[in-house]
């Protein structure tokens, strides 16, 4: 092999290139950006259409379907789902995961050009937006303790102008305010008395708050612009606005009205630990570390807090980034500790010199994998990557094992270390390489895992590739180099590190000697146990297994879900409650809540919240117990119900564990069928908790009817009527104007005073006719009906999903068992309807689905490159049954230890172990090859035990050294070696 004799013959470039790879890695280490999850965009684009006043029924049928049936044309999305609700309709187009969603917006937009003539005329142009995981924010912030609103706001405004200049914060949005609003409260008394029509207060706006270019003026000696000032900059032009002139009377807008600046009516309301806030949510700019952003904005809260009087209160209700800093400060203490107790093995097992340079690869090929990832990859540094690097950690000395072990043979035998270390990477070269191939073969099936989980975990699979990869290069280019220059010299005192005088090597030779004498037995015995383990234990768990592993809660979703037409102030005094029940738990840290009205949506939530969790370390019970604690705490409440669940990780982290889905184009029936199914699992499934649903909330809706006929002949239009209702309920909306303390235009917006807002005022309230003032609900007929909130579509069709998850001990897939043998057994089931398994549980599916095919996938590429390796067919199949007997060894270890099978990271392992376990065997069949050809004269049974009894060092060092790179994370201890 020339590269090595050349690596080893130009030394000085040898370790130039070494030093340079090392410099590129520190510096991308530092570079890397730190997140507590794989940074994902997700594939989804959302469209948002606004009309003011229709109806969920007529948003279905005037936009959402036009925009549906153009949507369901796009190539690659893999949905199309609607939401249509009062004025209001938001679609959401999902893509496959790996389409490019730059092109997904332009598709988007291309397809709302196309039917924008088949929307009502009225609509609002639709906005569109892609959704990010970066929309997401990593620390909230809730203000409280201020005096009124209006000074919370602009204290408010004030912390968001500073954390928006802090580098990295991309946006911060306040939250738990209402917009604000140019209120001007019409006398309904001085419109008739002034003889003034809303009409001319709704036109004297919109003609006098327009912008007028008015260009420029040249006169030959000079350019000068011209400027008439049309618009409205204060409080001030509003109240000075003429509307009406009588004789030589101007009538003004402050003649008719009360104008102030205020805030809307309140639709929401955000929580902190029982007082009534104001949220700031912080996120961040893609590539930039969150860890350093959080410490900038906490640095800034300090100030705050020195400047602002003592009662005002700025805390950190959610902060993700604490769960990053202390997941990166774990994993790098595991690492760290792992590469502490190799190195000290590979020392104690092969003296310090050959210890030293073997044990530099692991620094060396993580350095080079940090390097890799940031400036050719892009990657963030994430669970998954230093989860990466712990697998790949005791597989990255193999390779330098065989090489320094045979190197130290060729000494004892009389070469000097130049030599010996240089015949050694030539002789190994061959076993070695195509020993990390398969593994490397073994990982690459998972680098093209499709969906989410896929473009979630490839950070994995990714991340051993690379660093085996320069393993590689350490072991047959830079090991030989700093074992020629550094490795030990032949001493005449020196003991062959060959003996047999221990009390291992003599039994294990027994062993090899009875085995290889009696093969048929042997052969026979270990089949047997091993399928003995396989068909006992892999059959039972067929429905045990988990999407993602369970890990204990730190943070914990709480929603309450209520029926009926509540205000966000009823909500309020739900969330009030729920508050008192659950804030003393032991075990709570911080809750937040956000409440709103039952005005809008699917389903029945009117508040959002979650529970931020105490450090465990802090606290003398699990995050479970408290989980279990706070469900307890609100079992018994009454006119509301609050779902308490621990947030999903991993892939799974935007979907819930069970989602049944019903597709039908009869709305009716599949809301009958929605709900004969939520009642049966209500009352049957004791295994789900948190069971919610999409069904419509019906509500009182007052329907005002016109008679256009006699409106018609009273000489008044649908226009003014349709004022004078706007004036009871929410406002006419005059106009928008933007003071120089805003950042946003504030509405502006005329009603009358509050005590008049009620429909039963439109007796009172006259609109000028032909015969004179007549009161306005002379025009109308006024009814209640019920009517849906809501209306949800999914590709074309109406569509309604229960979602629920799982209590602890109760197993997932058993419990959806359950549901589907009661639709097989009681005729729930209708042609015209169609049932979909979704969440977690069609994703785990898929994974499983793709993880077999990767298995198969990965013992073909191993099979195909040991073919090659070795010439033969026999010997690749006797190599690769070393898969079976890891395979049992797997459920074996998950039995013996109690663990939680994982579609996602159980079938992961088994696919990369595939690769892991076959590279002694690869090294032993290259052994027993170059002795049958060295000593054709012995038998196999002999020249097997001599092959057997030479690797049996660096076969059990390296089997122990990737045990150890493991075996603290895979009992769940921490060892902080950094603090």
């Amino acid at each position: 092999m020339g590269i090595v004799k050349t690596a080893v013959t130009k030394f000085r470039t040898t370790i130039l290139v070494m030093i340079f790879l090392i410099i590129m890695g520190m510096f991308g280490r530092a570079g890397m950006p730190i997140a507590s999850n794989p940074n994902i965009t997700f594939p989804f684009v959302n469209v948002s259409v606004f009309l003011e006043g229709a109806s969920p029924e007529d948003m279905a049928r005037l936009v959402a379907k036009p925009l549906e049936n153009r949507f369901l044309r796009l190539e690659g999305q893999d949905e199309v789902r609607s939401v249509n609700s009062q004025s209001f309709t938001n679609l959401t187009i999902g893509y496959d995961v790996d389409y490019d969603i730059d092109q997904a917006i332009l598709d988007v937009e291309r397809a709302i050009g196309e039917v924008r003539n088949q929307l009502p005329p009225e609509a609002n142009d639709p906005i569109v937006r892609e959704r990010s995981d970066n929309d997401w924010p990593i620390i909230v912030y809730s203000i409280y303790g201020f005096t009124n609103l209006r000074s919370g706001y602009a204290i408010a405004q004030e912390i968001q102008d500073r954390f928006e200049k802090i580098p990295g914060v991309l946006n911060v949005e306040i939250g738990g305010v209402p917009e604000e609003l140019l209120e001007v409260e019409v006398s309904q008394s001085k419109l008739e008395s002034l003889g003034v029509s809303l009409s001319e207060i709704y036109s004297a706006v919109r003609n006098n708050n327009v912008l007028i270019p008015a260009g420029f003026q040249d006169t030959g000696s000079g350019k000068f612009s011209v400027e008439i000032p049309s618009i409205f900059e204060t409080r001030q032009d509003v109240f000075n606005l003429p509307i009406k002139s009588s004789g030589n009377k101007v009538v003004t807008m402050g003649d008719v009205a009360d104008i102030k600046r205020t805030f809307k009516d309140a639709t929401s309301f955000s929580r902190i630990n029982g007082f009534d806030a104001i949220s700031l949510e912080i996120t961040k700019r893609v590539g930039f570390n969150e860890l350093d952003i959080a410490d900038a904005v906490k640095s800034e809260v300090e100030l705050i807090r020195s400047e602002f009087p003592d009662n005002l209160k700025i805390n950190a209700g959610l902060d993700t980034t604490k769960f990053a800093g202390d997941m990166v400060s774990e994993l790098e203490g595991n690492i760290i500790t792992a590469v502490i107790l190799v190195m000290v093995l590979v020392v104690a097992a092969l003296g310090l010199r050959n210890g030293l340079i073997v044990g530099i690869a692991i620094p060396f090929s993580f350095l080079v994998g940090f390097g890799i990832l940031h400036f050719f990859i892009g990657y963030e540094f994430n669970f998954l990557v230093m989860f990466g690097m712990l697998l790949g950690l005791g597989m990255l000395i193999d390779g330098g094992i065989v090489i320094v072990e045979y190197a130290d043979k060729l000494i004892d035998q009389g070469q000097n270390r130049k030599e010996a270390y240089t015949n050694a990477a030539q002789r190994m070269f061959s076993p070695v390489f195509a020993s990390v191939l398969t593994t490397l073969a073994a990982f690459s099936p998972l680098m093209i895992w499709p969906g989410i989980s896929g473009k979630f975990m490839r950070y994995l699979p990714v991340t051993v590739f690379v660093v085996l990869a320069a393993s590689l290069a350490y072991a047959l280019i830079f090991a030989p180099v700093i074992g020629s220059l550094l490795g030990r010299r032949k001493k005449a005192n020196d003991i062959n590190n060959d003996s047999e005088n221990t009390f291992l090597k003599r039994n294990y030779r027994k062993a090899i000697t009875f085995a290889v004498k009696n093969p048929l037995e042997s052969i026979s015995y270990t089949f047997l146990t091993m399928f003995l383990i396989l068909g006992s234990i892999v059959p039972n768990y067929g429905k045990q297994f988990v999407y993602f592993p369970t890990i204990e809660p730190w943070l914990i979703d709480a929603d309450i879900q209520a029926r009926g037409n509540l205000s966000p102030y009823e909500a309020r005094d739900f969330a009030i409650d729920a508050e008192m029940k659950m804030i003393d738990i032991e075990g709570v840290d911080d809750l937040f809540m956000n409440v709103y009205s039952s005005g809008g949506g699917s389903g029945d939530g009117v508040g959002r919240g979650y529970i931020v969790l105490q450090d465990p370390k802090e606290l003398d019970i699990t995050g479970f117990e408290v989980l279990a604690r706070l469900r307890e705490s609100v079992k018994d409440i009454s006119g509301y119900k609050m779902n308490i669940r621990e947030v999903q990780e991993g892939p799974g982290q935007f979907s819930a564990p069970v989602e049944i889905q019903l597709f039908s184009d009869d709305l009716g029936l599949i809301e009958e069928k929605t709900r004969a199914l939520r009642s049966y699992i209500d009352q049957n499934i004791e295994g789900l908790t948190g069971v919610a649903d999409t069904l419509p909330k019906y509500k009182i809706e007052w329907k005002v009817d016109v008679d256009k006929e006699r409106a018609f002949q009273s000489g008044i239009s649908l226009f003014d009527i349709g004022s004078a209702i706007q004036m009871v309920t929410s406002g006419i909306k005059l106009g928008e104007y933007r003071p120089d303390d805003s950042k946003d235009e504030i509405d502006i917006r005329a009603r009358f005073a509050k005590d008049k807002r009620t429909l039963s005022s439109l007796d009172g309230i006259t609109v000028n006719t032909r015969n004179g003032a007549v009161p306005v609900s002379s025009f109308v007929n006024v009814e209640a009906r019920p009517n849906a909130a809501s209306l949800v579509r999914r590709d074309g069709r109406f569509f309604y999903e229960i979602t629920a998850t799982n209590v602890p001990g109760f197993n997932l897939n058993g419990e959806i068992s359950k549901i589907q043998n009661w639709i097989d057994e009681s005729n729930f089931d209708d042609p015209r309807m169609e049932i979909k398994y979704g969440g977690l549980t069609e994703r785990g599916a898929e994974a499983t689905d793709f993880l077999i095919q990767a298995f198969y996938g990965a013992i073909f590429l191993m099979f195909i490159i040991l073919v090659t390796q070795f010439n033969s067919i026999s010997q690749p199949i006797v190599i690769l049954l070393s898969v079976l007997f890891s395979t049992a060894g797997v459920f074996l270890g998950l039995t013996v230890t109690g663990s939680e099978p994982s579609t996602i990271m159980t079938g992961t392992a088994l696919v990369g172990l595939a690769g892991i376990v076959v590279n002694n065997n690869i090294v032993l069949i290259d052994t027993f090859n170059k002795l049958r050809k060295d000593f054709p004269e012995k038998s196999s049974a002999d020249l097997i035990a001599e092959t057997c009894m030479s690797r049996l060092r660096p076969v059990l060092l390296t089997t122990v050294t990737t045990i150890f790179g493991l075996i603290f994370l895979s009992f769940g201890y921490s060892i902080d070696v950094l603090n």
